[in-house]
C-alpha cells in the first residue's frame, strides 16, 4: 500500500541556503506524526511545500500517490483535500466556526 503522503530525497532552497535537505517522509493514512525542531529548521517550510505554497528544487512529493511536484498539478483541487492552520491564525468572531474554515 503507497503511503498518503510521501516526500523523496525532497529539497529546498531560499538562495544559496538550502532548508531542506533530501527529507524522506512517508505518512500512511490514519497516521499521527509529529514534525517537531528548532526555529528556523525547515517545519513550516516542509509543510507549505505540502500545499504548494513554496515550490520544491528537486525530489518528489507525492499524495495518495500522485506526484505533486509536476507542473500540471492542480493545487486549487489538491487544497481542497489537506488543511492546514498557521501559529498566528484568525478567526472572525462574526462568524461561525464552520464559515471561518
Amino acid at each position: 500500500m503507497s503511503a498518503l503522503i510521501e516526500f523523496h530525497g525532497f529539497n529546498k532552497f531560499y538562495g544559496e541556503q538550502q532548508v531542506l535537505d533530501g527529507i524522506d517522509l512517508h505518512v500512511q493514512s490514519g497516521e499521527v506524526i509529529v514534525i517537531l525542531g528548532p526555529s528556523g529548521c525547515g517545519k513550516s517550510t516542509l509543510l507549505r511545500c505540502l500545499n504548494g505554497l513554496e515550490q520544491a528544487h528537486s525530489g518528489s512529493l507525492k499524495f495518495v500517490g500522485r506526484e505533486l511536484l509536476d507542473k500540471a498539478t492542480d493545487w486549487r483541487e489538491i487544497r481542497q483535500q489537506i488543511g492546514m492552520v498557521f501559529q498566528s491564525y484568525h478567526l472572525f468572531p462574526h462568524m461561525s466556526v464552520l464559515d471561518n474554515l
